[in-house]
């Protein structure tokens, strides 16, 4: 049984998940200064050992998108300044992807440099120049990607970045490293209020439960896994010995069968020895125009039937509130 146990690599990881989003809007930059000095910075960003990072879905399909990688600022004590042409160098800082690997537990790759486009063009481990106009207070690299379909949606992309020069004159701001994440998401990704009941013939016989926010991940073109906020890690919430808790060793994963609708769940977690079953008296499934999905599964049921006395079930109602 879990009791909100965090591991580190979970607490990295739900730490970006739930900023993910599915826009481009950025920010209008607004000049501050600093002692007549330009200052050049990353927005939103932060040192080498606590860089700052952001996480974005893109549609699991094969059809064009694109989206912001990195947002680069300057800062102008002046109008003069403001109208200057003004080059900043970036780096693709494989390094700080490595270091942060490290210190969180985490598996974050590379993306295949086939899989995409940008301009300026980037590579693994190089730099690009950006160019502030005249007049220009923010540049900002955006990436194309032909066919995210090809994405494994098992895995999360990154692109670190870091300043490492700026000219003519500019000051250089400690927050100059970055890194963006990458993730698919099909259509049933996304943010759900989940109301649930669950049964254990001891620990919960009255099938009580409650409300929380859970986030659907993308695992494949038609699954995903139950991601659970307050938990910090994938699971299913339940009301155990009169409080909320979870259960160790267990990661859901919803199947949906794009054509009958019909949703099935089964233990994803590795290394896994509890397998569960689906109510054959329940109508699991998805309705896409609500946007709900509705499952009763368990296991320790008799002969494929949920049984009270051995049976452990939970009934779930997840309701799209909006994307990652």
């Amino acid at each position: 049984m879990k009791i909100f146990k965090y591991t580190r690599q979970l607490a990295a990881f739900s730490a970006l998940a739930f900023v993910l989003a599915s826009c481009d809007k950025v920010d209008e930059p607004t000049p501050l200064g600093d002692d007549g000095v330009t200052i050049v910075k990353v927005a939103n960003g932060g040192t080498f050992d606590e860089p700052g990072t952001n996480l974005i879905g893109v549609d699991f399909i094969d059809n064009p998108q694109s989206t912001i990688l990195v947002d680069i600022r300057r800062d102008v004590p002046s109008t003069a300044e403001m109208n200057t042409t003004q080059k900043v160098v970036v780096k693709v800082d494989t390094a700080l992807l490595t270091a942060y690997n490290a210190a969180n537990g985490s598996d974050f790759i590379a993306m295949p440099a086939s899989w995409y486009s940008t301009n300026p063009a980037i590579t693994w481990g190089g730099s690009f120049e950006l160019t502030f106009n005249p007049g220009e207070l923010g540049k900002q690299l955006k990436i194309n990607i032909p066919n995210a379909s090809l994405f494994d949606p098992a895995a999360t992309y990154a692109f670190p970045f870091t300043i490492v020069s700026a000219s003519p004159d500019q000051q250089i701001s400690v927050n100059k490293s970055f890194i963006q994440f990458i993730g698919a998401k099909n259509s049933y990704d996304g943010v759900y209020t989940l109301v649930w009941t669950n049964y254990h013939p001891s620990s919960n016989p009255g099938y009580t439960g409650g409300e929380t926010t859970m986030h659907m991940v993308t695992t494949a073109s038609n699954k995903c896994k139950s991601f659970w906020p307050l938990g910090g890690g994938y699971g299913a919430p339940a009301i155990l010995g009169g409080s909320l808790s979870w259960f160790g060793a267990q990661e859901p994963e919803y199947t949906f069968d794009e054509v009958t609708n019909k949703v099935t769940v089964q233990n994803s977690y590795s290394g896994a020895t509890t397998f569960y079953t689906m109510n054959p008296n329940f109508n699991s499934h998805y309705d896409p125009a609500a946007k709900t999905i509705s499952v009763k599964w368990g296991y320790s049921y008799t002969n494929g039937n949920f049984d009270p006395a051995a049976s452990r079930e939970w009934t779930q109602l997840f309701t799209y509130t909006g994307p990652r």
